[in-house]
């Protein structure tokens, strides 16, 4: 069996970065330490931070007055900054720069009177955070069937969830053309995003089928296994080496790995160590 890894995979600088505020956090203060949501969306990540004592809630009632809280990487709505900062709570950001760079770019876009189309998934927290910083004046659009049924505007602007599909924005953004007057389109996928979609493609022209490590919660691991299915490739999305199983392989094959955004290295390289305890 040949193994071939993607070139761009694994944690990427906002992840990092929000997981090393987290740990941080952790190390300064181990008592009355609270996590507002999943920091990052893989399963792995979250039971290291509850098993260090960490306590998980989405409900921000549920956490003590003058307690620490850690903030999602997805960003956190001004609505519930505000609450955070009522109950006198000490709030660790650990908001993705690139998601603080998309809020920056509604609230633009808001205060200048553009009708705002979003290409996202309407119940991500990073989206929804987003409609809250523009106080829900805004359109979220999944497909060019939801952009076709936008009325005539005078002004448009259309930005994206940083994890979404980079070559169906740009389908999107095409569809929305004819659909104001005025159109202003922020391509807000991040780099990481792009980088890893890219490499992917390549990938999948190289091998017999690709393993995609990472949560099944997360929408940029998602995104890279539907973009290997959509290339004809043989994609299983597993979270763990516990979910291969030896029957989707053959020794003579080529296995293209790839891992999410927020997959940690540790967790890609026990399957592939499981791999190679089966074939080598």
């Amino acid at each position: 069996m040949k193994i071939i890894l993607s070139k761009k995979m694994g944690f990427c600088f906002g992840v990092k970065k929000s997981v090393n505020l987290a740990e941080n956090a952790l190390k300064a203060e181990k008592n009355n330490l609270y996590m507002l949501g999943s920091i990052i969306n893989n399963p792995q990540v979250i039971e290291y931070f509850i098993k260090e004592g960490v306590k998980i809630t989405d409900n921000l009632d549920e956490i003590p007055e003058e307690s620490t809280v850690i903030t999602r990487a997805h960003g956190i709505s001004p609505t519930m900054l505000k609450r955070a900062y009522q109950k006198r709570l000490s709030v660790i950001d650990t908001t993705c720069p690139y998601v603080r760079k998309v809020q920056k770019i509604a609230r633009y876009l808001y205060e200048k009177d553009y009708f705002i189309v979003v290409y996202g998934d309407k119940k991500h927290p990073e989206v929804l955070s987003l409609l809250d910083t523009v106080q829900n004046n805004a359109l979220v659009i999944n497909s060019i069937l939801d952009a076709e049924k936008i009325t005539k505007k005078k002004k448009i602007g259309f930005i994206s969830q940083t994890t979404k599909n980079i070559y169906d924005f740009y389908k999107l953004s095409s569809a929305l053309l004819d659909k104001a007057e005025e159109l202003r389109i922020f391509n807000t996928i991040c780099n990481s995003t792009t980088e890893r979609q890219k490499s992917v493609l390549e990938l999948a022209k190289e091998v017999d089928m690709i393993l995609v490590i990472g949560g099944k919660e997360s929408a940029n691991t998602t995104r890279l296994a539907e973009i290997c299915r959509n290339q004809g490739v043989k994609t299983y999305h597993i979270e763990n080496k516990n979910q291969l199983k030896s029957k989707w392989f053959h020794p003579e094959d080529k296995v293209g790995i790839t891992s999410g955004a927020s997959t940690p290295d540790w967790v890609t390289n026990e399957v592939i160590d499981k791999l190679k305890e089966w074939y080598d």
